[in-house]
């Protein structure tokens, strides 16, 4: 057989394989090649999840505790973080806060911080989160923690990333509606952040500021002035409610007074069960809320918004108005015009509250002829429909043009009423009241109960209309017949309670106040206190219009006396089955219509 020299291939592929080249060492002297079998011990580290922990202690669904969730809260991944916050929430919608009170500083430290995180969900989960941690606090509680909020609320408003710049108008929100003490007394700090949201300062003045016109993010300039003047807005009715509040407790509030003499060796630190809290530091009686809300403050920030405002109406108003008809706005102007008008309405219940008559006289300078020639140009305001062509005369309102505007033009007579109810009036502001006035007129002329929406403001308009400035209106030739004998037509006329309620407390205040001797002249208003008899005779009344009657017949018996003589049997057998409203004794009120008659047959009934 031939050879085929396998062999010789397999010689020639092994020499062509990579050899490992072995490092020649010293062997071990001879003894020395011994296996070692020692080891080494480490200890087995628990992940801090796997922890055991105490029955009583309060955990997440992962097992986490308070201070866990708190460390995780700074964690430098958004998963982590967002995930802490999220198990934070279910803590506290399951647990009482009354069990978190030791961890409230570090709570309100760890998760107001988030407010500022760059992740926009995180943000929005932190305000849920932060909602639900203050709401069951009282201001009490919360104020030692104030300083916290406020820096972090303020360093929002301020922050370079749009995106949490906007989001600190929630912030606000959120504070508002669980502490609006706590934002009322820091308004001082607050409220220059949020003006420089959509304004700077002049460089020629400091004092005065101009309207910015640009913003980096989605939101046009004119749709981000209007979120800032809404929060605005809610920061002034909480200064409101807050004075409200401390008017109250200072005029319910009792001196005490203790007699020092000779014979006192030691005086006690407690007097009865009174354990109110009470503020140190001399004598600053605002506490560590804040500084409060000072006449000083109000002409501040009045100088300063009142031109932003007007600024910000003349920028989206119809260019070309008619001085006799109404104008149509697009729903930018209407955003615009409604929240102007609140913070104006706001500033009418600040001075209000504030009691000020030269304040008054000075906020009448501020704003009568700036109101009274931007506002009043185009009145009535209707909405411009997006199917129909823009149209300027007041002949072509539309009953779907003007529908929620109804609102806002009350709004501006409220203003106006407000202002210029005091002092002299001008041709123009005299004008301007006489056509708000028609207006209110011919809305109570048609008044239905798709207008139920409109109903509070109507009633401001008319509070502020007859109960504090008819004398003065009378006084400058303004005459209110024509608007008293329309609002006593609408409440006989219209059959809802409310309604009935809301106008005939007006009309009560109005029967029962004898200083507005031009309104009771008035022939309207003599036979609308002739009608009162008849209102014993329904099948229902309100305790307040029993109240009224019960004064009436004092103040205005010859009116209404022949009236209640004619009805007399009647109206004592009603009064066995009416239906009282809003009475707090049934039996009472009964009975005091029942002497509403003991002048005519000396009948008294207990």
């Amino acid at each position: 057989m031939g050879k085929n020299h396998r062999h010789q291939k397999n010689l020639k592929s092994e020499r062509a394989k990579v050899k490992l080249k072995t490092k020649k060492g010293k062997t071990l002297p001879k003894g020395q090649n011994i296996t070692d079998t020692s080891f080494k011990v480490k200890k087995i580290v628990i992940r801090e999840q796997l922890k055991s922990h105490e029955l009583s202690e309060i955990v997440s669904r992962r097992k986490l505790n308070v201070k866990e969730l708190l460390s995780r809260l700074q964690h430098h991944n958004s998963t982590v973080r967002q995930d802490a916050i999220r198990e934070m929430k279910d803590i506290l919608q399951n647990y009482p806060l009354e069990l978190l009170s030791c961890h409230l500083n570090a709570l309100l430290q760890g998760v107001s911080s988030l407010a500022l995180d760059k992740e926009r969900d995180i943000r929005r989960d932190t305000l849920r989160v932060l909602s639900l941690l203050l709401s069951p606090l009282s201001t009490e509680q919360l104020s030692p923690f104030s300083e916290i909020l406020v820096s972090y609320l303020r360093c929002a408003m301020t922050h370079i990333n749009p995106s949490i710049k906007e989001d600190s108008l929630a912030f606000l929100d959120v504070l508002v509606n669980s502490c609006p003490s706590l934002v009322s007394k820091n308004a001082r700090k607050i409220l220059p952040n949020f003006l420089d949201m959509i304004s700077n300062h002049n460089q020629a003045s400091t004092a005065s500021r101009r309207l910015t016109t640009t913003l980096s993010s989605k939101n046009t300039a004119i749709k981000w002035r209007i979120k800032v003047l809404e929060r605005l807005s809610s920061i002034f009715n909480s200064i409101i409610s807050d004075l409200k509040l401390q008017r109250n407790l200072k005029r319910n509030s009792e001196v005490k007074k203790i007699i020092v003499d000779s014979d006192n060796n030691c005086l006690t630190s407690l007097w009865g069960n009174n354990l109110d809290i009470c503020c140190l530091g001399g004598d600053d009686e605002e506490g560590v809320l804040g500084e409060g809300f000072s006449e000083d403050d109000f002409k501040n920030y009045v100088k300063v918004l009142v031109p932003l405002m007007m600024d910000s109406w003349v920028e989206v108003r119809p260019k070309d108005m008619e001085e006799d008809g109404g104008s149509l706005l697009s729903q930018e102007a209407v955003e615009t015009l409604r929240v102007v008008v609140k913070i104006f309405i706001n500033f009418l219940d600040i001075l209000e509250v504030l009691e000020g008559v030269e304040l008054g006289e000075w906020f009448r300078g501020e704003v009568s002829e700036g109101f009274t020639k931007f506002f009043l140009a185009g009145f009535p305001y209707g909405v411009i429909r997006r199917a129909e062509r823009a149209r300027k005369r007041q002949g072509d309102f539309g009953e779907g043009d003007e529908v929620g505007m109804v609102q806002e033009n009350f709004g501006i007579g409220v203003v106006l009423a407000g202002v210029l109810g005091r002092g002299t009036l001008g041709e123009l502001e005299r004008e301007g009241l006489e056509r708000t006035i028609q207006y209110v007129c011919e809305r109570l002329r048609t008044w239905s109960s798709n207008d139920a929406a409109a109903l509070p403001i109507l009633s401001n308009f008319l509070r502020i209309l007859f109960l504090k400035a008819s004398e003065n209106l009378y006084r400058n030739g303004v005459n209110l017949g024509n608007i008293l004998r329309g609002t006593i037509s609408t409440a006989c006329r219209q059959p809802k309670r409310e309604l009935q309620s809301q106008l005939f407390v007006i009309l009560g205040e109005i029967v029962l106040d004898h200083r507005l001797n031009q309104l009771q002249r008035e022939s309207s208003f003599r036979n609308f206190v002739k009608t009162l008899p008849d209102l014993l005779l329904n099948e229902s009344i309100h305790d307040n219009t029993i109240q009224m009657l019960n004064r009436a017949v004092l103040q205005h018996g010859t009116w209404i006396r022949g009236e209640l003589a004619k009805k007399q049997d009647q109206i004592i057998e009603n009064a066995k089955r009416i239906e009282i409203i809003g009475s707090h004794d049934d039996k009472g009120s009964r009975l005091m219509i029942c002497n509403l008659l003991h002048f005519l047959d000396g009948q008294i009934y207990f």
